[in-house]
């Protein structure tokens, strides 16, 4: 019977090619040749002409810069996504979801998108995880108009199906997923009050499975049992994010211990997942009550040194298996680790326990340009993509760590304009890496480039003369030796300052350089260089993948 059946129909680009069409989704000619898939309604006159010059119109009018394609989405007017959409999606959903939120596996997607037709509920989620795989994979070059209106479709199906609370009504881990989903979607779109609330709708669900409770836990199998425990992490994980970022409170516990281990997934995937969780398990009530400044007790230099070491510990986990996580996990790992230092550097900072002369480095004004430098290296070897695939809540992270290395340059001195030279040199590649990413919102757009303009109001480039009677106005505010910018520009000022008074318990590297009376050619070409440097960042004109000058370093 098989031998009998005919494809009826061919796509438009095997009409113009005039070749077989198998009739697949994604026929087997358009995979072959790189080309977008299309079935129109009506068919096309078919015209003569060479083969060549056919693939090269075809592949004008129809493409994309992306690498690949999404099944288009039907016409306005129409209201059904066939199945054969959502299952194209599964690899992508795999390579660019799975690994961050591991809760509901290929083979169960996939029966969901078999039952969506029958299954009110299903329909609901499967739109959900559409649109949380578009937005997690289509990153960069292949995020176009098409693909964030597609997304916001895509949510508004899934909320306008989801079925209403009434009597009987029962939570599912489906449905927990739905809302997980529509949360990550609402992040990326800014809109912060629908994040919370379905963030918030998350956890309620959650908390209806008894998981925290173990209310009918033990009667399940080992690997549902697992499945469950990561859900409620997930959930977990998502609101201590939001606390920190939107000063929002948290209602959720932390479970006794990780997930147990389930044999049904990768260990990948599995032992990226926990490390995760050992982070965010810093983020305590104390700690969280400590950052709302909704508790009584004050923080303490102990208390910091405590949550730093605490910090370090988990990374240094002996249990913990580096070696087996992708580039994508690293990623996430390496700027959550340097955000959660951030954190706790900030809270010392805003109880006033920080110094310029701590023998503890948690609690040292200078910290976060420490930081700025490790995140530097490490940014360098990591691929963007492996950082974007995290949505927007990665790039929340290298905000906060931007800023705050921002105001610690405005405020803390250095102590040779090589160090000056150094710290410019690292904040406006993190901010310049940090304006690539199109999710990045206008408010923190501004207050980074507040922060350049602050920077090149204190550094204005001087004339020919380096020791002419004109001096910027950089230097009229800094020839008091308790200035912020003294210790920075001692070395390169034209007059004489007293030197601040230091004692035998001075460290070494805290005393004040000595500078000479005139500014020699050397220290104007380096004054000058941080001044052009400044000068020529322009934050505001950086699109996608164009990282500009962050190459080059002042010397």
């Amino acid at each position: 019977m098989e031998l009998k059946r005919r494809v009826s129909r061919a796509c438009d680009a095997c009409k113009l090619r005039k070749v077989k069409c198998n009739g697949e989704p994604r026929c087997s000619q358009c995979a072959h040749s790189g080309l977008r898939c299309i079935y129109s309604a009506t068919a096309k006159p078919r015209s003569q002409g060479r083969r060549g010059r056919v693939i090269l119109e075809y592949k004008q009018q129809t493409s994309n810069p992306i690498r690949h394609l999404a099944p288009l989405l039907p016409r306005k007017d129409e209201l059904v996504l066939d199945k054969a959409y959502f299952l194209n999606l599964l690899p992508d959903y795999m390579a660019s979801v799975y690994p961050v939120q591991p809760i509901l596996s290929e083979d169960e997607i996939r029966q969901n998108i078999e039952m969506m037709d029958t299954d009110k509920e299903a329909y609901s989620y499967v739109h959900a995880f559409g649109a949380c795989t578009l937005n997690l994979s289509y990153i960069g070059d292949r995020r176009t108009p098409d693909i964030a209106e597609a997304i916001e479709r895509l949510v508004n199906e899934s909320i306008n199906s989801r079925r209403l609370v009434s009597r009987g009504y029962k939570s599912s881990i489906r449905q927990c997923m739905t809302s997980l989903h529509l949360h990550n979607c609402f992040m990326t779109m800014r809109d912060s009050d629908a994040s919370f609330f379905y963030m918030r709708d998350a956890i309620t669900l959650v908390q209806l499975l008894g998981i925290e409770t173990n209310r009918g836990m033990s009667s399940l199998p080992q690997h549902e049992r697992a499945k469950r425990q990561r859900l409620y992490w997930e959930a977990y994980i998502h609101e201590r994010f939001l606390a920190i970022l939107d000063y929002r409170q948290a209602v959720m516990r932390p479970l006794q211990s990780l997930p147990e281990d389930d044999p049904t997934i990768p260990i990948s995937v599995q032992e990226g997942f926990n490390q995760i969780i050992r982070l965010f398990q810093l983020l305590d009530v104390e700690f969280l009550q400590n950052w709302l400044g909704h508790h009584d007790s004050k923080i303490t230099p102990a208390w910091i040194e405590s949550k730093q070491a605490e910090l370090d510990q988990q990374l240094d986990n002996p249990e913990g298996n580096y070696a087996v996580l992708n580039s994508m996990q690293k990623a996430d790992l390496v700027v959550t680790k340097q955000w959660l230092k951030t954190l706790v550097w900030r809270l010392a900072m805003s109880n006033t326990l920080l110094s310029s002369s701590s023998p503890k480095e948690c609690l040292s004004l200078l910290f976060p340009v420490r930081l700025s430098k490790q995140l530097r290296n490490q940014l360098s070897t990591i691929s963007k993509q492996d950082i974007e695939i995290h949505g927007s809540g990665i790039v929340q992270k290298l905000f906060e760590i931007t800023d705050t290395i921002a105001d610690v340059i405005i405020a803390a001195p250095a102590h040779s304009i090589q160090d000056t030279a150094n710290r410019v040199d690292d904040f406006l590649f993190l901010a310049e890496y940090l304006f690539t990413f199109p999710t990045l919102d206008n408010t923190r757009k501004s207050m980074v480039q507040e922060k350049l303009e602050k920077l090149q109001g204190m550094f204005p480039q001087m004339g020919s003369n380096p020791n002419s009677p004109g001096t910027p106005p950089f230097f009229e505010h800094v020839g008091v030796p308790d200035g912020p910018w003294y210790g920075a520009t001692e070395s390169m000022l034209p007059i004489t300052v007293t030197s601040p008074t230091v004692t035998a318990s001075s460290p070494d590297n805290e005393l004040a350089p000595s500078f000479p009376t005139t500014m020699n050619g050397s220290l104007y070409t380096q004054y000058n260089e941080i001044a052009r440097r400044l000068s020529v960042a322009d934050f505001a004109f950086l699109k996608d993948g164009a990282l500009g000058d962050t190459n080059s370093h002042l010397h």
